[in-house]
């Protein structure tokens, strides 16, 4: 269950960033040489925000598939 948790938290975080990257268009400017490292460094920090609030929220313990029988 905290799996879940955590992957639904990971969603609303990527989705709220991208959202501010979208309204700060960053999208549009991406091929601007002064707005790529920005950029980058932005959705690397995304990233590993994810990771941060998946093995806080998640644990060390891994998401669990259901086996089929």
């Amino acid at each position: 269950m905290e799996s879940i948790k955590a992957i639904s938290l990971m969603v609303l975080w990527t989705v709220l960033s991208l959202y501010a990257l979208h309204y700060l268009g960053a999208f549009e400017n991406f091929r601007n040489p002064y707005l790529i490292v920005p950029i980058s460094f932005s959705l690397l920090g995304i990233h590993m925000f994810n990771m941060f609030i998946y093995f806080k929220v998640g644990g060390n313990k891994p998401y669990e598939w259901k086996k089929l029988n």
